[in-house]
This record gives structure tokens, sequence and C-alpha cells, in this order.
């Protein structure tokens, strides 16, 4: 107990290679061993175990799988209402941004930075309607609101020359890499008249892109933000009311693991199932936002700028310390969830000194974050690599332990993605 994720429709191959590199970048497209309709391993249940002092259960220091997966539903209603209400400001602000108007946009990318704190918290979750579909009542809504790794800057410049964002249908057969929050950072924060697409692409080779003109560009670029937001809007209003008590309640699944009506066959199995989201701070935050950016992960020079998380808003680092402020609402609890998580569960299994080495390691790491005088990566890896590397060292402390001992004493699954995984 402690405190506290077309313009351009593209079908054929370029859809299946979209669908691969979204494969490969995912970071726990997987289900667990658990079977939604198998039972689980012997003493892998709801089954009490006892701490030595006292605990969220009562006196005795009792503590259930049950009870920690109550808690992150809790936890998890909590964040998303606080997600779906960003979310209307972020729409609000970006309906009244015009291409005009500097004061509005201003206002705009303010709403978005705001938004964008929660969300990076909400990354963690990847249970219910916002998991991937393999996963009880999984939706993949994760993934319309906010797609990164897998964007793209060149499609999302054809949707602005072709308007395709002004289709009914945008939000129902748009690309997930040319909408959402990703998208919405690029149309408010880049302001340069430049596309990224190649020579031979029809916007540059038939003119189409030069004849927009500065002013256009920005009137299409604020209608184009309006649409996504929109959309925004509508997914987190849907996850948000899956969680709700007085909703789809999807709390109630997991609190409820193991007995009748619960998509998931038992405590353990959905338990295994919130801890791979956790894992999220070793694939995408310590690999991808921090590794790759560094050169010691998928790049073939010194560094990768180009790799860096939010280029044009450029507060890669806020990202990565709100991915560990989430990954702490689930181990150690929220407010909302009378601060039960998973440090409660390996206390009572008898490893108090790992729930407390975590901790630690997990306020250090958000400590490190918090210590840049600017958030931007891309100026941080040019003025002070040494301060990112120690950032990148803090949060391999906690990926070390949740890989090994942490999955050890709770008998829990590493994600496929992240097996065989030894830096």
């Amino acid at each position: 107990m402690r405190t506290s994720r077309s313009g351009l429709l593209l079908t054929g191959a370029p859809i299946a290679a979209a669908v691969a590199l979204y494969a490969l970048s995912s970071g726990c497209e997987r289900v667990s061993y658990y079977s939604t309709s198998g039972s689980a391993p012997s003493g892998t249940g709801a089954t009490t175990t006892t701490a030595a002092s006292t605990g969220p259960g009562g006196p005795s220091g009792e503590v259930t799988r049950s009870q920690v997966l109550a808690a992150v539903g809790t936890c998890a209603a909590a964040l998303y209402t606080s997600v779906a209400a960003a979310a209307v400001e972020l729409d609000t602000a970006t309906q009244a941004a015009s291409g005009s108007d500097v004061e509005a946009r201003a206002t705009a990318r303010e709403a978005w930075g705001k938004m964008m704190d929660l969300w990076q918290q909400a990354e963690l979750l990847r249970i219910g309607p916002a998991g991937p579909t393999a996963l009880p009542q999984g939706q993949s809504l994760r993934d319309y609101v906010y797609s990164w790794p897998l964007t793209s800057r060149c499609l999302t410049e054809q949707t602005i020359v072709s308007k395709a964002y002004e289709a009914s249908s945008f939000a129902q057969t748009a690309l997930i890499n040319v909408r959402g929050l990703a998208a919405t950072e690029y149309l408010l924060f880049y302001e340069g008249a430049d596309n990224a697409c190649g020579a031979s692409a029809t916007i540059n080779s038939a003119g189409t892109w030069a004849a927009l003109g500065p002013a256009e560009l920005a009137a299409r670029k604020a209608a184009y933000a309006a649409v996504a937001t929109a959309d925004v809007v509508a997914k987190t209003r849907q996850l948000a009311d899956a969680w709700a008590p007085d909703e789809g309640n999807f709390g109630a699944a997991l609190a409820n693991a193991g007995e009748s009506g619960s998509p998931f066959s038992s405590a353990q199995m959905a338990l295994n199932a919130v801890s791979d989201g956790m894992f999220y701070v070793e694939r995408e935050v310590k690999d991808l936002k921090i590794g790759r950016p560094l050169g010691l992960y998928e790049c073939a020079t010194d560094t990768c700028p180009e790799a860096v998380e939010s280029r044009y808003a450029r507060v890669a680092i806020r990202h990565a310390r709100n991915n560990l402020a989430g990954f702490r609402r689930i181990f150690a609890g929220c407010d909302e969830g009378d601060q039960v998580g998973f440090d409660d569960l390996l206390t009572a299994s008898g490893s108090g000194a790992l729930a407390e080495r975590m901790r630690a390691d997990v306020d250090a790491a958000i400590t490190a974050a918090e210590g840049f005088s600017d958030p931007d990566l891309i100026g941080a890896l040019a003025s002070d690599r040494a301060q990112v590397e120690a950032l990148h060292a803090s949060v391999k402390k906690i990926t070390d332990a949740l890989k090994t001992e942490f999955v050890s004493v709770l008998d829990l699954e590493i994600p496929q993605v992240v097996e065989g995984d030894n830096d």
C-alpha cells in the first residue's frame, strides 16, 4: 500500500504492409496460456495468501488476486473517466482553432498535452476494450486513440491534400496511422511547409502539395485536427463507459475472474492479462522510447533522433514519465483503489523486500524523468547524453526485476515479445 498508448485509404499490399508493421511493433499482442475457457494451473486461482503485517485485506493482512484485480478495475475506471474528459477539452479547443488563429492553436496544443499526459498513463492498461481482440472483450481501441509507434507523416500529408478526412466514413475506414493523437500532434505542432513524401509521390509529382500555399495548408490542418479529435472523443468515451461501474463495468469482470459470467476463467489468467500491459515499460519505454534514440536498440548509428516519440511537440521525456506513473498506478495502486496493487500481492507472498525495492526503483525512475530541464528528448540527446543514459538505466532496473523475480513470485508469464530479451 503506497502512494502513489485515411485520408488516403490503402488497399491490398499497402494494408498488408501496415498490418505487418503493426504486428511487429505491438508491445503485448499475446494471450496468456491460461485459457479463457479452461482452468488455471494448480495453485494459481484466487487463493488467499497472508502477509506478516496488516494489509489491504484486513487486520490479518490477507490479500487475494481478486482484491488486486478489483483495485485495478477501480483505478482504470477513474483514469479513463479523466481521459474522456480531457478528450472533450481537446476537441473543443481544436474545433475552435482555425488555421490563422495563433492563440487558439496554442490553446489546442495545451489541451493536447493535457490529454497525452493522461493517455500515456493509460498506455499500461492493455486489457478490456483498449486491449487486443485476442483478449476478453478486447477491441484494440488503444490503436485508434494513439497508434505510436505506427505512424506515417507522409500518409497524413496525403490525407491533407486529398481532404479524405472530410469523408463521412473516415472514422470507420481510415488507417490508424492517419488518425488519433499521433496525427493530431503533427497537425497542431508542425509548421513547416515541406512534406515527408518522396519526389515520386503524387502530391509532389503533380504539384498538389505545393499548390496549397501556407494559408490553405494551415486551414486544412486545423480542419483535419478537428475531425481526428472528434473521433478520439468517441473512442475514449467508449473506453470510459466500458469501465464505468454503472455502465459496462469491465472492472467486475476482473474482480470476479473465475466466477460465472466473467470472461476470465481464473483470477490468475486475469492477473496475467493485466501484467502483460505492465511490460509496456520494457518494450516501449526502455527499448523504443529511450533505447532506440540512444542508439542502444535497433539503431545503426550513434543515436537515432528520428525514432523519438512526439518529434513535433517535443515532449518525449514527459511521455516516459507518465508511462512510469501509469505503471505505478497498477503496481502500487491508486487513491481511488485504496492503494492496493501488485506490491501488496508480492508482500503477501513473502516477497516484501522485492515489493519495496521495485516501488523505490519506480519512484527513482520517475524522479530521473522529472530531472530534465526540458522534456525534449531530441535536445537532451545532443546536450546531455549521460542524463538520457541514466534514465534508461533507471527504467532497466524496473524491467530487470519485472521479467525475473516479479513473474517468478506471482507465477506469471512473460509476454512473448519480451521472451529471450536479455538486455
